[in-house]
């Protein structure tokens, strides 16, 4: 993990993935400045397709020749494939399974995709691998997906986030959360943590959250681990309706910034920001494609803490049925 130290101290810092949990038997590695292992049965398949690839952060910069260039449907160009994994990766293609076999020909079904794309982030629609597609592919986001199912969870603030089910239990008003204790995470992020879950509280009034020092038994567990390397994907959320459970993992590798310190170099990366938009996750939010919203997929280089009038509208928009 890279850190940065405030007052002669060093801090360990987080962020994740939303999907259901799968048998994972192999080890996944914290960096090298932590020098431990952490084994999990309760890690994301993404997070294994994404750790095992290693394409986000050593590629997408590498294919910018391909959004200089005009390519019809039909042409064949090297890179492609990976332009179609990353919006894979996202949902942007009609499927509930994501593909490992794509080609570098420009099909009907990419320029379509790359629509969506343009869509959700309020781009001008062409279809076209453009500077603009570019500019935002190759950012450090969110690993969650943008279009889950089918369904697109941006748009201007116009998604249905109506339908949510709690993935905790029936009844329960007071969640716990805790820290994978092979982190050793310092009290400045424990005190980050607990500002970003209490500025949510307040918004989602029947809900509290309180750190525990029981990891396997928490309801929200929170690790950092090793994703892509520095940028591409900083974290995510996950959640299982099955036992009733949600997580928040972080990039190890990441530069993180908190709040007693200022965004100074690019590549460094506001924790808190992270935080409180993995937590949206966790109540049910889907991205939007507001710049100024916590709930914007790619993560900018400024802190972003508050909620913005759609992270609130949204938010307003869903019933938890805690009873």
């Amino acid at each position: 993990m890279r850190l940065r130290a405030h007052r002669g101290s060093t801090f360990l810092l987080l962020l994740v993935l939303t999907f259901l949990f799968v048998d994972v038997s192999e080890s996944i590695s914290f960096a090298p400045a932590i020098g431990l292992l952490i084994r999990s049965r309760q890690i994301p398949s993404l997070l294994r397709r994404v750790t095992a690839t290693k394409w986000f952060s050593k590629i997408l910069n590498k294919l910018k020749s391909l959004f200089n260039r005009l390519i019809k449907i039909g042409d064949t160009v090297d890179g492609l494939s990976q332009v179609k994994d990353f919006l894979d990766l996202f949902g942007y293609f009609n499927s509930t399974v994501h593909h490992s076999n794509f080609t570098d020909v420009f099909t009907v079904n990419l320029q379509s995709a790359i629509e969506k794309f343009q869509k959700n982030f309020n781009l001008k629609v062409t279809g076209e691998l453009d500077k603009e597609v570019h500019e935002i592919i190759t950012q450090p986001r969110c690993s969650v997906a943008d279009i889950i199912n089918g369904t697109t969870t941006m748009n201007s603030g116009e998604a249905n986030t109506t339908s949510f089910k709690p993935w905790w239990k029936t009844g329960d008003k007071n969640l716990t959360y805790a820290f994978n204790p092979q982190n050793n995470v310092t009290d400045g992020v424990r005190s980050l943590f607990r500002d970003a879950f209490d500025k949510w509280s307040k918004v989602v009034t029947t809900l509290n959250f309180t750190e525990t020092a029981s990891f396997n038994a928490s309801d929200i567990k929170i690790a950092f681990v090793r994703f892509d390397g520095k940028g591409g994907i900083v974290g995510g959320a996950y959640t299982n309706y099955s036992v009733h459970a949600g997580g928040i993992y972080l990039d190890a590798e990441e530069e993180w910034v908190l709040p007693s310190d200022e965004l100074s170099e690019d590549g460094e990366v506001d924790l808190e920001s992270v935080v409180m938009h993995e937590i949206g996750h966790l109540l049910g939010l889907g991205h939007s494609s507001v710049e100024e919203a916590i709930m914007y997929p790619v993560v900018l280089h400024e802190k972003k803490i508050d909620l913005a009038n759609d992270d609130l509208k949204r938010i307003h928009q869903i019933n938890y049925e805690v009873k």
